[in-house]
C-alpha cells in the first residue's frame, strides 16, 4: 500500500471531464515531431530544391539582383520549417477533434476503449515538490481504477492531473484483431512506466474481449515508443512509405497476438 505523499497513478477509463486534458496531450505530441521532420527535409534534396525555385524566382520573374537572391537559401529554411509546421498543426486540429468524440469513437461498442493515466498527489505538496517530480525519476505506485475506488477516502483532496492516455478500436484490417491508437504520455512524465502500464491495460482488455492480437502503427520518428513495443514483444509485420514534404518516411506497423492459436487453444480444451 502506498502513502498518500508518495506518487499515486492510476489507470482508469476515460470520462467525459477528461477531454480538455486529452486535446491538449495529443496537441503537444503532435507538434514535438516537427523539428524531427524539418532536419529529415533539411538534409535531404529538398532543401537545395526549394532554394533553388526561390532564387530562380527572384531573379527571373521579379527582377530581384542575384546577391539579394541569395537570401533565397534562408528563406527556403523558413518556408520548409513553416509548411511542416503548418502540416502538423492540422494534424493537431484534427486528432484535437476526434478526442470531442471518444465517446462515439471508443465506448459505444464492448471491444472497444480509452483508457487515461492519471497522477495523484498530496494535496500538502507545495508547487516545487510537484516540480522536482516531475525533473526527477519517480516510481509511482500504480493503482487499477477498482482500487483507487476502494481506497477513495484516503485519496480524498489530493490534485489529479491527466498525463498520458490510449485507446483500442477495431483494426482496420479485419479479422479478430484491435487497433491501438493515441499513446501518448506527457513529456514531464515519460520513462516512468506510464506508457507500460497503459499497453499492459489494452492488453488485458483484449485478451478479455477475445481478441488474436493487437495492432499499432508507429513512424522512424517515435524512437522511443518503437523501443517500448519491442519489450512488450511486439513485431513488425509490415513496413511501408508515406512521402512528407518529397521525404520518404517509413511508417511501421506492429503486431502482439494475445492469446494462444487455435491448436494451442483445443489442446488446452481437451487436456
Amino acid at each position: 500500500m502506498a502513502s498518500i505523499g508518495a506518487p499515486v497513478c492510476v489507470v482508469r477509463r476515460y470520462k467525459p471531464e477528461d477531454t480538455a486534458a486529452a486535446q491538449d496531450i495529443m496537441a503537444k505530441t503532435v507538434m514535438e515531431t516537427v523539428s524531427d521532420y524539418f532536419w529529415s527535409a533539411i538534409f535531404t534534396e529538398v532543401l537545395p530544391q526549394v532554394a533553388l525555385l526561390t532564387i530562380a524566382f527572384s531573379y527571373i520573374g521579379l527582377g530581384v539582383p542575384f546577391y539579394f537572391c541569395l537570401l533565397g537559401i534562408p528563406t527556403a529554411i523558413v518556408i520548409i520549417y513553416a509548411v511542416i509546421w503548418l502540416a502538423h498543426m492540422s494534424k493537431a486540429l484534427e486528432v484535437g477533434q476526434e478526442m470531442t468524440n471518444i465517446p462515439r469513437l471508443f465506448l459505444e461498442h464492448p471491444d472497444r476503449c480509452f483508457w487515461v493515466a492519471e497522477v495523484l498527489e498530496c494535496s500538502e505538496a507545495s508547487e516545487l515538490d510537484s516540480f522536482m517530480n516531475k525533473m526527477k525519476k519517480v516510481e509511482y505506485h500504480f493503482m487499477s481504477e477498482e482500487e483507487s475506488s476502494a481506497r477513495e477516502a484516503e485519496l480524498r483532496g489530493t490534485r489529479r492531473h491527466v498525463v498520458g492516455l490510449l485507446g483500442l478500436t477495431k483494426s482496420m484490417r479485419g479479422g479478430m484483431k484491435g487497433w491501438l491508437r493515441h499513446l501518448a504520455v506527457k513529456k514531464a512524465y515519460r520513462r516512468r512506466g506510464i506508457a507500460q502500464r497503459l499497453l499492459d491495460e489494452a492488453i488485458h482488455f483484449s485478451t478479455e474481449h477475445c481478441l488474436d492480437e493487437i495492432e499499432l502503427v508507429a513512424t522512424e520518428c517515435h524512437h522511443k515508443a518503437r523501443e517500448l513495443f519491442y519489450k512488450k514483444g511486439f513485431e513488425v509485420q509490415h513496413t511501408y512509405f508515406k512521402y512528407y514534404f518529397n521525404v520518404q518516411q517509413p511508417l511501421y506497423i506492429f503486431s502482439l497476438p494475445v492469446r494462444p492459436p487455435k491448436a494451442e487453444l483445443s489442446e488446452i480444451s481437451s487436456s
